[in-house]
């Protein structure tokens, strides 16, 4: 999202299967895409935040049925809970042109060049 001509809010959710590492890279893909895209070579953070979201999954119920010497039915069993967790990581950028960044920015072009290795 657009803040300001030079300012940008960048996010980027994984799912189930994406770790921390793997929200981290692509965030900061983002990140350099959106620099490119609105015409500027380098950015800054502002800020930004990670976090993680676990969902409640799929539930399993095992047990057994049994019957007692009266002929009444009994059911014993247990259920299981799993969770998914997803990560995500949400901040704001600051674009420079080449020539205005300052020495800490990040080369947009050279995070794209570099991403697949």
């Amino acid at each position: 999202m657009k803040l300001n001509s030079d300012l940008f809010e960048v996010s980027f959710r994984g799912n189930g299967y994406t770790g921390q590492s793997t929200v981290k890279r692509y965030f900061l893909r983002r990140c350099a895409e959106v620099t490119l895209e609105n015409g500027f070579d380098y950015f800054v953070f502002v800020d930004q935040d990670a976090y993680s979201n676990n969902y409640g999954g799929s539930a399993t119920e095992r047990g057994t049925i049994s019957k007692d010497f009266v002929g009444n039915y009994r059911y014993n069993g247990t259920t299981e809970q799993s969770y998914v967790t997803k990560h995500g990581r949400t901040g704001t950028i600051k674009t420079f042109v080449k020539g205005k960044q300052p020495e800490t920015a990040y080369e947009a072009q050279e995070i794209l060049n570099n991403f697949g290795q």
